[in-house]
């Protein structure tokens, strides 16, 4: 398959792609699969304690908020992994120091987000 003819798949195909994608980090990358694991355990507590559905999808979309960054951040050290090798280079330190920290704002964000809406939702406890 040429990049051209790549570019230009299906939808179905570029769906699949995308699902490998998450497959193989899922496989490879110890943090995906941690997160992911938190995700599902975070909305099962939703769901256990009783949020309402629309609590649950927000739930689920802020736990889905640090998966993605890290997916971002583990595609840009491979790829500078491949580009740099194994030499050290201070100014690659620093740009995988700050993916680094943008994956950890985002997972007290999203996780915090998640708490909230479920220790006070508005079924048990009023804001």
């Amino acid at each position: 398959m040429t990049t051209k003819d790549w570019k230009n798949s299906s939808l179905f195909r570029k769906t699949l792609n995308s699902l490998n994608g998450f497959r193989v980090a899922f496989m490879k990358e110890k943090a995906i699969m941690q997160e992911t694991v938190a995700l599902v355990l975070t909305v099962t507590a939703a769901v256990v304690l009783e949020c309402d559905g629309a609590q649950v999808v927000l739930v689920f979309l802020a736990c889905l908020l640090p998966i993605t960054l890290e997916l971002v951040n583990s595609a840009m050290e491979i790829f500078i992994d491949h580009v740099v090798g194994s030499t050290y280079r201070e100014e690659i330190r620093r740009a995988k120091d700050m993916l680094s920290a943008a994956v950890c704002l985002t997972l007290i964000i999203g996780y915090s987000g998640s708490l909230w809406i479920i220790l006070f939702s508005a079924k048990r406890m009023p804001l």
